[in-house]
């Protein structure tokens, strides 16, 4: 029996002697072969090498790389792509160097001298190594960042007929340049086209909703009468109407008109600015000494509403009425002016004949207030404007002896 076990063993010791022995010759075979043709396992971004020597590898990648693994850059940008030629940023396929990566990973250490046949189990995707220039890369970002920077959107408050409508704000977003290069770089050394998402820093808008969602009561109103072309006058106001000072900002005429590639009329530029600062004040924001303009020393921010009408520039102010029971109304009134009747005697008319020569009209003043009212009582009544279209007086005519003196 002891005899038997030991001629077993040694038949199965020669046994896993031959096999070992094959796949050590199996695997020295394939390693001449793997040293002139690509096996089958092996593909670069998607295109298979097999049985491709190197220099027919190297044909059939120029061919098919493009069209299989890409030819663009794709990049992404908050809510779109955007898909870069490699032509404009100087992206190409290094070839060359993805065979030697090819290569050199069957030269690595640590396989053991039966790595050929055991890789042969595996599907092996190498990815293309790439090669960019990073000038053109960069310029075709500062081209995209000047093309999509988004600007933070203040919030708003538009005024329309005694209606004052809200309107949110948005935050804006910038592209990072050198932080998105960092970004594509890491992408192209894995081999990879991307989607490579562009690093933006945010833009946050100077007035947010919550920061204006109190601004309802009036706290001044000033009014002017133009006695120049309202053409001249329509930019400013345009500028100026739905402006919001913020607290503790300063704030100036000339701060808000000179971003602004306009030319403004000097008599437009003082017509606003004395209304604008009578209307300022009565709203209780400092203005500090030796200093133009005005600071908002309230615990809120102030909206200017600008419009024209008719002959009247009327600024009004908006903000949070702190003072309890106070209401600050703008009031216009309209007062009929009846005509007056004028007689004239014409010779031609017999005394009991009477002719209308001209129908009378009504004339028409229109005068605007600036009410206080506490608690609902009137307390102060202030004049801003008195406009008078003048009427038109019925002309009769009569015959002689019919007016007796």
């Amino acid at each position: 029996m002891a005899d038997y076990k030991k001629y077993m063993a040694r038949i199965i010791l020669l046994m896993a002697i031959a096999v070992i022995l094959s796949l050590w010759l199996a695997s020295l075979a394939l390693a001449k072969r793997d040293a002139v043709i690509y096996p089958s396992n092996i593909s670069v971004g998607g295109v298979s090498l097999a049985g491709l020597d190197h220099d027919e590898a190297t044909a059939l990648l120029a061919q098919r790389l493009p069209t299989s693994h890409g030819r663009q850059l794709l990049l992404q940008l908050t809510s779109r792509q955007l898909y870069i030629p490699f032509d404009q940023v100087g992206i190409a396929y290094d070839i060359p160097a993805t065979l030697n990566q090819i290569e050199d990973s069957w030269h690595q250490k640590g396989m053991g001298v039966f790595k050929h046949s055991i890789a042969r189990g595996n599907t092996i995707g190498i990815a293309p190594e790439i090669n960019w220039n990073r000038t053109l890369m960069e310029e075709k970002l500062a081209e995209l960042k000047k093309d999509y920077d988004q600007p933070a959107v203040n919030a708003r408050i538009l005024y329309s007929n005694d209606y004052l409508e809200y309107i949110g704000h948005k935050t804006g977003y910038a592209i990072d340049i050198y932080a998105s290069l960092k970004e594509i770089d890491n992408s192209l050394q894995e081999g990879s086209l991307g989607p490579v998402s562009l690093i933006i820093s945010e833009i946050h808008p100077r007035v947010k909703i919550e920061d204006i969602k109190e601004v309802k009561d009036m706290l001044g109103i000033s009014m002017s009468r133009i006695n120049l072309p309202i053409a001249d006058l329509e930019p400013v106001v345009r500028i100026l109407n739905g402006f919001i000072i913020m607290p503790a900002d300063s704030f100036s005429l000339s701060q808000i008109i000179s971003p602004q590639s306009i030319i403004f009329a000097d008599s437009s530029l003082t017509l606003v600015n004395d209304t604008l600062s009578r209307a300022l004040s009565q709203a209780g924001l400092e203005q500090p000494i030796q200093q133009p303009g005005f600071t908002n020393n309230l615990q809120h921010p102030v909206l200017i509403t600008a419009l024209i009408d008719g002959n009247n520039l009327i600024i009004k102010i908006y903000g949070c009425q702190t003072e309890e029971g106070k209401e600050i109304l703008f009031v216009s009134e309209k007062k009929e002016i009846p005509p007056q009747m004028q007689v004239r005697v014409m010779k031609k008319l017999s005394p009991q004949e009477r002719l209308v020569i001209q129908e009378g009209q009504n004339g028409y003043i229109n005068r605007s207030y600036r009410v206080v009212k506490i608690n609902g009582k009137e307390t102060e009544k202030t004049l801003l404007s008195e406009q008078v279209t003048p009427g038109r007086d019925t002309i009769i005519a009569v015959g002689p002896g019919t007016i007796k003196k």
